[in-house]
Order: structure tokens, then sequence, then C-alpha cells
């Protein structure tokens, strides 16, 4: 059996703070802290892939796009087996994207940031940057032993939409008190784990760190307009610090879960919590036996505007979204407004499916969401599946392909998108990463 091999890298793509913030329109107020971009890449002799995580607050189409092509290009690794991954901090910069991608108001809104120089000119070079650090990645990779661990974060883990004693859901982005709810509210359900993957070369030395748990990146941005990587980065480096290597966070299903406190203090704190609980799961983790990697990719194509739709070749008159009694339609990072009237009345929904809250921690069917956008919906949800269950599988589109409708859960049925025709150009994908039994699954 071929050895598996591994090799990280990082730089800097902090911008400059004269850039437009793209929350309020106006330049950054300063750089609390840098923002980074980190590759790992692990192969064997069949099989390449690379993961890139930065500090940016998303990973759009457009921008993951121009990043597997410029990886494809500088090392050959298929842009298939490249995942793009964001912190999703909202003290960052919006990854590269053009008018075209958005729903004509958000386009509006989004037009001072496209002309901002400074900001095109980051835009620009942020490819090329990806793509050189996956280059380094891939020259350092050397032999390693794979191990896993967990451990429980649910200290600072906050479900912004708890439960009234109607059934219905409140809107609740900072408690004043994140362990005692008033009102008779339930407290919504979130997932407590941090899974921790190490990578160590022959001689037990630290090669690369990889952790993931589902938490917003949202304690800088409400008190401090700077330039930040929020609680992500700092964990990262206290991990690098007493591990060695290089550090990489996948934030996981986040869907409402947000941090219990926020503020400069509140990150720093939680920081150095969740990098404790990381170096815990590590100290704890479990060997892994040597096995052949392999990568799968299944993708959902949604066409994101009627532009978008006709360049499809199919005039989709429905979209229904069938996957699980948890899910939703919503966008990358938050639920946009009238997205399910739009799928009730025949409208294609404007926005892809989620990248990171895919576990049960969305409404159920029938939830009221109150509160304006930004992260707030409305309208009433729709879905099926049992108590507990995401429901979701992988099943075949129309063009013979897979389209992954769903949550990662118990696959109790099994579901499709229907009426939604293959758009090559602006999709969702979503890549599992398999070795010895263990998946990794984004």
């Amino acid at each position: 059996m071929s050895e598996l091999k591994a090799g990280a890298a990082r730089a800097d793509i902090t911008p400059d703070p004269a850039m437009t913030n793209w929350v309020d329109m106006k330049p950054y107020d300063g750089v609390l802290d840098p923002l980074a971009v980190r590759a790992l890449v692990l192969g064997d002799d069949q099989t390449e892939g690379v993961f890139l995580c930065w500090d940016l607050i998303d990973a759009g189409e457009e921008a993951v796009a121009q990043v597997r092509q410029a990886i494809r290009e500088a090392s050959g690794v298929p842009e298939r087996h490249v995942l793009v991954a964001a912190s999703h901090t909202h003290s960052a910069p919006r990854s590269p994207f053009t008018e075209a991608s958005l729903t004509p108001g958000r386009g509006e809104r989004m037009r001072p940031l496209l002309q901002d120089p400074v900001y095109r000119a980051w835009a620009e070079r942020l490819p090329g940057i990806c793509a050189g650090v996956a280059r380094e990645a891939r020259k350092a990779a050397r032999p390693v032993s794979l191990a896993i661990g967990r451990a429980d974060v649910s200290e600072w883990l906050f479900n912004r939409r708890p439960v009234d004693p109607e059934g219905k859901v409140v809107t609740m982005f900072q408690p004043k008190d994140p362990y005692s709810l008033p009102d008779g509210l339930r407290f919504g359900p979130v997932d407590p784990t941090l899974t921790a993957l190490t990578m160590e070369d022959a001689e037990g030395k630290t090669v690369a760190t990889l952790f993931s748990l589902p938490c917003h990146s949202v304690s800088i941005y409400p008190t401090h307009r700077g330039v930040s990587s929020d609680w992500p980065g700092p964990a990262c480096a206290h991990v690098t610090e007493a591990l060695g290597g290089e550090t990489l966070f996948l934030q996981g299903c986040a869907g409402e879960i947000v941090p219990g406190r926020r503020g400069e203090a509140a990150r720093d704190e939680m920081a150095r919590f969740f990098a404790d609980r990381a170096l815990a799961a590590v100290r704890q983790r479990y060997p892994l036996p040597d096995a052949a990697l392999g990568i799968t990719a299944g993708t959902i194509a949604l066409p994101l505007t009627r532009e978008a739709r006709a360049g499809a070749g199919a005039d989709t008159k429905s979209v229904e979204v069938q996957a699980g009694h948890r899910l939703r339609p919503f966008r990358p990072g938050h639920a946009p407004r009238r997205a399910p009237q739009r799928a009730g009345r025949g409208d294609p929904v404007p926005l892809p499916l989620p990248t990171h809250a895919r576990r049960g921690l969305c409404q159920r069917p029938g939830d009221r969401l109150r509160g304006p956008g930004g992260g707030e919906g409305a309208g009433r949800v729709r879905g099926r599946g049992g108590p507990g269950h995401g429901g979701g599988r992988a099943v075949p589109d129309r063009d013979g392909g897979e389209a992954v409708a769903g949550v990662t859960g118990r696959p109790e049925t099994e579901r499709g998108v229907k009426g939604i025709p293959s758009v090559p150009d602006l999709q969702e994908r979503r890549v599992r990463v398999t070795h010895c039994g263990t998946a990794l699954e984004f």
C-alpha cells in the first residue's frame, strides 16, 4: 500500500485597511490582527487533494472556481480535488466576486465594493497567492500518520434561535446570559463537538493539525471595525505554537451557532479555550491505520438568477427542496430574505444551499422565522424527515451526475432536488475525503 503524504504552508492575505468594508461600505479602522490562507496537501501514489482555508467571510462560487483553476495550473492537482473553505470571519473581505453572481438588490448594495480599486487589486492577487501556498505545501509533503480526537466545546456555543413556549423561533444574537434564558425560552440545539485530525511524520513531528467546530466567527465585527481573523486566527496560532507545523480551521455546520459572548476580550478568551480543547483532543487522539486515500465530490447546481437559469438551457418553473425536516433553502452563511416564498411560488432560489449548516441545526418545517435579513429569514420552512435526522442523501441528477441534497446525518430517507438544471459555472460543491474509514465531508 502506498504511503500517505502531507504538507502544509501558510501565506498572508491581509488587505490594506483602506479597502471598503462590505458591512458598511466604509474603509476599515486599521488591522486588529492579520489574515492568512493555509493549505494542506494530502496524497498518495494514486490520489492527491488540497484543503485551502482562508480567513475571509465566504468562499463564493466565482472565487472558488478561480482558485481551483490557479492551483491546477500551478501544481497539477485536479480542480475537483480542491476544497476551499472560509473561516467566515465577518471582519474580513468578501472573496472575489462579480455583480453577475448576485441578485439585483444585492448587486446594487455591493457595487461600491466592486468599484473600490483597493478591493479589486487585492481580489486579483488572491488566486495567485493561493496557488503559491498550495505549491509550497505540496513541495513540503512527507510521509505521515493520521490520528483523530474529539473534545466538548459547548461552553462557548449559543444557538441564536431559541424557541418560545408557543413553539415559535425567536432571534437572539447576543443574550444577556448565554447560560440562562428568560420568558420560558428553550435553548436551540448545538453540536458540542470539536474534532481534531493530526498528521505527524516518522519522527513524531507535527506536519499539520486540522480542527473543526460549529461556530460563527462574529466576535469582533459588532464592536470593532478593523480587519480581524476573529477567534479562528488566534486559536490556530495557539495550537501551532504548542504542536508546531500548520493549523487549519474548518468551520463545520455552524448554522445558527454563535459565540455566547462577544468583544475583543471574549474573543481572546474563546480562542484560548478552543485551542486548549483542540490540544486536549490531540492528547486523546486515536491512531488511524494505513489505508488508501479517496476523494469524491458531488454538486448542487442551482440557477442563481434568471440570467443564469436561461444560460442553463432550461426554464425552471419550480424549485422544491426535499432533504430532511431541518433543511431550509438559504445561501452559504445566512438565510436570505424571502427565499422560502420564492421557492414556494416557483422562482429559483437566488443563492446556493449552505456550505456550513448541514447537521440538523436549522429550524423545523412550520417554524416562523422572525427579523430582517443579514442572517434572519422570513416565511415558513419546508422539508421532510423524521425527528432528529438530517435525512439527506446524494441522488442522481438529470445530467447523470451527483446532486447532494440534504444535511449530513443519518440517511433515513432519500430526497432529491426537483426541477433544477445543471449550472456548471455557478455551483455548490461538497467534497468528501476518506481515509481508513474516517470521512471528512464539507
